[in-house]
């Protein structure tokens, strides 16, 4: 059942961070044209692609021992932030003149995770509360 909860969270924050990077890519589209756009389009990329690995990881370790998960937990988040840098190192050198949209398009998907966060919290502990 957490793992059907889990699944869904993660479908719900990849859409929802794939839109936001749209909209980033076009509001940044008009402002500064196609390059500005792609630029904003890689960050939101690199967004979305650190989170599919972070669930990936996490993902793995759900329904095991509570020390597991949370050894897997910040192992994941560990992975994620080193690959976040080197991301952006990589990035910076094809887009050089144009990092504000690239950090843009990226933080357009870290309010995904507050978003995601707050909908978690108004979630029930357990099915018995429902009932």
């Amino acid at each position: 059942m957490i793992e059907q909860e889990f699944a869904k969270t993660v479908a719900w924050l990849l859409r929802l961070q794939a839109i936001l990077a749209a909209l980033c890519g076009l509001g940044f589209a008009m402002i500064g044209g196609l390059a500005w756009a792609l630029a904003a389009l890689v960050g939101g990329a690199i967004g979305v692609f650190l989170t599919v690995l972070t669930a990936i990881r996490v993902g793995l370790a759900l329904g095991r021992d509570p020390k597991i998960m949370v050894r897997a937990f910040y192992r994941a988040m560990a992975l994620k932030f080193v690959l976040a840098v080197i991301l952006f190192v990589i990035v910076v050198q094809w887009f050089a003149g144009y990092f504000l949209p690239v950090v843009t398009g990226y933080a357009a998907t870290a309010v995904a995770y507050w978003l995601a966060m707050r909908k978690m919290a108004h979630l029930p502990l357990s099915t018995s509360e429902t009932e």
